[in-house]
């Protein structure tokens, strides 16, 4: 009976040790830490120029817009060449959610707007962001 009660722990152990999966594993965490960098270009219908003031917001581990309207980065964009941009580097693989704010001066109105993101390779990135009026 003793050598059956052994072989009945051991079998449950091996189940409990070997049966289980680590979801944190499979998960991608999304965030800082990592290589991956997003250029990002605000564009109001699918132009980049003339705005002006342009601030894009990040917000990790998401695909959608944060209800609560708190993000986890910024950066404000620079314009080269009339082409506004702004950059997040040292990110890992994972969902993002990538939000814009500025001013168009062609239309004279503010233009806001953000898509989901999800960075699977550990590469510059570019993103187009479009915006619209607010």
């Amino acid at each position: 009976m003793g050598q059956l009660k052994f072989l009945v722990i051991t079998f449950a152990c091996s189940i409990a040790v070997f049966g289980c999966k680590n979801d944190k594993a499979d998960t991608m965490v999304a965030g800082k830490g990592g290589n991956a960098s997003l250029v990002l270009f605000p564009q109001h219908h699918q132009v980049a120029k003339n705005l002006d003031s342009m601030k894009v917001y990040i917000k990790y581990n998401t695909s959608t817009l944060p209800s609560n309207g708190v993000y986890d980065d910024s950066v404000a964009c620079t314009v080269v060449d009339s082409i506004p941009s702004g950059t997040f580097s040292g990110l890992k693989n994972g969902n993002y959610y990538l939000y814009g704010y500025g001013y168009d001066r062609s239309v004279f109105k503010n233009v806001k707007g953000g898509i989901p993101y999800t960075i699977t390779a550990q590469s510059s990135q570019n993103v187009n962001i479009p915006v619209s009026e607010d």
